[in-house]
C-alpha cells in the first residue's frame, strides 16, 4: 500500500474514531518488515471498527477496508457485483431499508475507490431515501450531497465524506433509541463486502482475498453477537439463524492469531502492530461461503424482503 492511500486509509478511520468516540488516539501504524499487517490503522488497530450497543463492544470491519483490499490486490470495477435495484421505495419494511441502506453504503464506497463518481452520486441519494424512510435526519445527506457535488473529481475527500456520513447517521439513530436499525445497517454492509471479496476470489487467486475471507470467522463471531444483542424482543431471529447457518460453515476455517507486543515510534506518532495472522481456507470450504453468502445477500436485496 503505498503512502498515499495509507494517508487516505488513516484519515478514514480517524474520522470514524472521532465520531463514534470509540477510538483512543489518532496514530497510525507503518508497514515495515514482513510481520507487519499490510493495511494502516489508527493506534489503537480496532477503533474504526468497535460498535457499541448497550454496555457491549463488538469489533467490525468498515466496508471500505474491503474496497481498498479489492483495489489494492488488482480488482477491477464490475458493477454487476452492486445491488441493481434503483428504485429504493420498494425496499417498505424498516428491516428490510436497513439491511439495504448497508448494502448501498459498500456499493457506495466500492464506487468510490473506483473513481465511479457519479455513480456514487446516484448510490448516495438512493441512501438517503432509504435514511429518510429509517428516520435519519435528511439534514444528514442533504448537507453531504452539497459538499459531494463540489468535491466530485476529489476521490480522497470523498470518502473521507461517507465515512462522516455513516458515523453522523449512527450516531444519530443511537441517540433516538434505534440501536436494532443501527445494526441491522451494519449487518447489511458486511454482507456485501463478503459477497464482493468472495465472488472475486473466483476471478483473482490472490492469497490476500481468500485470507480476507478467512479472517471473517472472527468477524462473524461478533456480529452474530451485535444482533443477539439487539434482539430483545425477537425481530432479527431470522437473521440470527441464517448467520449461524453461515457460521457452521466457517467453522470449517483454520484462523489463528498471534498477538505480538507492536514497536512505537514517538518521533513519527506511528505504531507498527506486528501481529501475525493465519488462515487455511480449503477451495472447497471457500465455495460453501460462496454459495451461502451470495443466497443471504440475495435474499436481502430482494424486494419481497
Amino acid at each position: 500500500m503505498n503512502l498515499s492511500r495509507i494517508s487516505l486509509f488513516v484519515a478514514v478511520s480517524l474520522t470514524l474514531s472521532a465520531l463514534t468516540g470509540c477510538g483512543d488516539g489518532g496514530d497510525s501504524k507503518d508497514t515495515e518488515g514482513p510481520d507487519s499487517q499490510a493495511t494502516a490503522e489508527p493506534k489503537n488497530p480496532n477503533a474504526a471498527g468497535l460498535i457499541k450497543v448497550g454496555d457491549k463492544l463488538f469489533n467490525l470491519p468498515s466496508p471500505l477496508e474491503t474496497a481498498f483490499l479489492i483495489e489494492e490486490v488488482g480488482g477491477h470495477f464490475t458493477e454487476n457485483l452492486m445491488n441493481g435495484e434503483v428504485d429504493a421505495t420498494k425496499y417498505t419494511t424498516k428491516n428490510a431499508q436497513a439491511m439495504n441502506l448497508g448494502i448501498y453504503g459498500a456499493d457506495l464506497g466500492y464506487s468510490l475507490i473506483y473513481g465511479q463518481s457519479q455513480k456514487a452520486f446516484t448510490l448516495l441519494a438512493t441512501c438517503k431515501k432509504l435514511g429518510q424512510g429509517l428516520g435519519i435526519n435528511p439534514s444528514i445527506y442533504t448537507s453531504m450531497m452539497k459538499r459531494f457535488e463540489g468535491n466530485m473529481e476529489n476521490r480522497d475527500s470523498l470518502l473521507i465524506m461517507i465515512a462522516q456520513m455513516n458515523s453522523l447517521s449512527d450516531e444519530y439513530l443511537k441517540e433516538n433509541e434505534s440501536e436494532d436499525v443501527s445494526s441491522l445497517i451494519l449487518y447489511g454492509g458486511w454482507v456485501e463486502s463478503l459477497y464482493f471479496t468472495t465472488n472475486l476470489t473466483k476471478q483473482l487467486d490472490d492469497p490476500k482475498l481468500r485470507s480476507r475471507v478467512g479472517e471473517q470467522k472472527n468477524s462473524l463471531e461478533n456480529l452474530i453477537g451485535l444482533m443477539q444483542q439487539s434482539n430483545s424482543t425477537g425481530q432479527l431471529d431470522n437473521v440470527v439463524t441464517e448467520l449461524q447457518s453461515l457460521q457452521t460453515i466457517f467453522n470449517k476455517v483454520e484462523y489463528n492469531y498471534e498477538w505480538v507486543e507492536p514497536e512505537t515510534k514517538a518521533d513519527k506518532s506511528l505504531t507498527i502492530i506486528k501481529s501475525k495472522s493465519t488462515v487455511n481456507l480449503s477451495e472447497e470450504v471457500l465455495k460453501e461461503i460462496t454459495d451461502k453468502i451470495t443466497e443471504i445477500r440475495n435474499n436481502l436485496i430482494a424486494t419481497t424482503a
